[in-house]
């Protein structure tokens, strides 16, 4: 009778066992697959940062081209408005209009006109053929 306790314990043992290793493997597949699938996601992830990064780096070497262009138009701007102060200070306006209004007049009235014009030209609609 002992024998039998002792085959039904052992067979016990052995059956708990196998359904341990059983469940550990069930288990194990689970979190295999769940990782697999989490890896694919961050994958993915990834590539769309890289991306990202990639057309951020590229929308900053634009962006820096562009300032540059724009400084430089600034400063060439500043030059200009400098030469200009330098000639209207050199020039008295209100001396020479009192001498030659006719004279001044006329360029003064030719130089709005061009302004206009150039105003205009910038800021029409285009016309649809």
């Amino acid at each position: 009778m002992l024998r039998i306790y002792m085959l039904i314990v052992v067979v016990g043992l052995i059956g708990g066992v196998v359904y341990g290793a059983y469940a550990y493997y069930n288990d194990t597949q689970q979190r295999i697959a769940t990782l697999q699938q989490n890896n694919a996601k961050l994958e993915t992830v990834a590539k769309t940062n890289e991306l990202t990064i990639n057309s951020l780096q590229e929308s900053q070497e634009k962006f820096a081209t562009l300032n540059n262009e724009l400084q430089t138009k600034l400063d060439e701007a500043e030059k200009y408005g400098d030469d200009l102060r330098k000639k209207l200070h050199k020039h008295n306006l209100t001396r020479l209009s009192i001498k030659k209004p006719g004279l001044i007049e006329k360029r003064i009235n030719d130089g709005t006109k061009k302004l206009f014009d150039s105003i205009e030209s910038v800021t029409a609609l285009p016309t649809i053929d």
